[in-house]
């Protein structure tokens, strides 16, 4: 449990940097976009980073954690894209980047605190 919250924490500072980085170059409606997105994609990699490490060293239930994430990343991404386009509430560009982004971003960092429960048992 110690690793996911240094996870959770870790990655909310990292989405909380990259909005910040961004806010000296976008527009307000494609930052709000940018932070809306960044909180759904830290939310999502948090839920889906712990069953992952529950599964540690039970190969079939890694697998079946890692796919099964994989499968929701892209389930996400498709109903968000689906929710921005007929909502128009955020622009779409800017949100669906952004999310792509920071799943991506999140789920590198992902792997090092992995590695992290590996080491500390």
């Amino acid at each position: 449990m110690r690793i996911l919250t240094l996870y959770a924490l870790a990655t909310a500072v990292a989405v909380a940097a990259v909005c910040a980085g961004l806010g000296t170059v976008l527009r307000p409606e494609a930052l709000a976009a940018v932070a809306w997105m960044g909180a759904l994609a830290w939310a999502v990699q948090v839920a889906l980073f712990a069953p992952v490490l529950a599964a540690r060293g039970r190969r079939n239930a890694f697998l079946a954690a890692w796919a099964g994430g994989t499968v929701a990343r892209f389930a996400v991404l498709g109903a968000a894209a689906w929710w921005v386009w007929h909502s128009r509430a955020l622009p779409l560009a800017p949100a669906l980047l952004a999310l792509a982004g920071f799943l991506f971003l999140l789920l590198l960092l992902e792997s090092l605190f992995f590695r992290m429960g590996l080491r500390s048992e």
